[in-house]
């Protein structure tokens, strides 16, 4: 199987779970992946799987973060503390397989994710739970008003 397929059949399987609602895919015209799908937020998120640099891209995940601020650098280090040997091995990123980063455009934070040794079903599974980790452990709790502004969730 090309990565590409590899991605897309990783990124399906959370789908048919029911994790990912409304999923779709397409095939850019650079031979990389343009999916889509309703997970942790009101509007979709877009995952592009990018062929020719080997990266997956959860693009513009994070609205509203400024640029320098103090949450862009909050998150920052969440992302780069998933490497972290203190973590138990099932929620550390290995960085000899994958290596993770944030890229912040006009106040709208992606997530950019490089697979290292080809090993693409370990980064296409380990970047999903990424993203599920910033959203349930990252962002929950002290980011409350930030979830509520951006992503309509409830005020208790």
């Amino acid at each position: 199987m090309t990565p590409r397929e590899i991605v897309l059949s990783c990124l399906q399987k959370y789908a048919d779970r029911g994790i990912f609602t409304g999923f779709g895919a397409r095939v850019d015209r650079d031979g990389g992946l343009v999916c889509r799908f309703l997970w942790h937020a009101p509007e979709q998120h877009r995952l592009r799987f990018k062929r020719k640099t080997g990266l997956l891209v959860f693009v513009d995940l994070l609205p509203g973060i400024p640029y320098p601020s103090a949450m862009d650098r909050a998150v920052r280090e969440f992302v780069a503390g998933r490497r972290s040997p203190a973590l138990p091995a099932h929620r550390r990123m290995d960085t000899a397989k994958m290596k993770a980063r944030c890229r912040n455009r006009n106040g709208k934070m992606s997530i950019e994710v490089r697979c290292m040794d080809g090993d693409w079903e370990y980064t296409a599974t380990r970047a999903v739970k990424l993203v599920n980790e910033i959203f349930l452990d990252f962002l929950a709790g002290p980011y409350d008003a930030y979830m509520i502004e951006h992503f309509g969730a409830r005020e208790e």
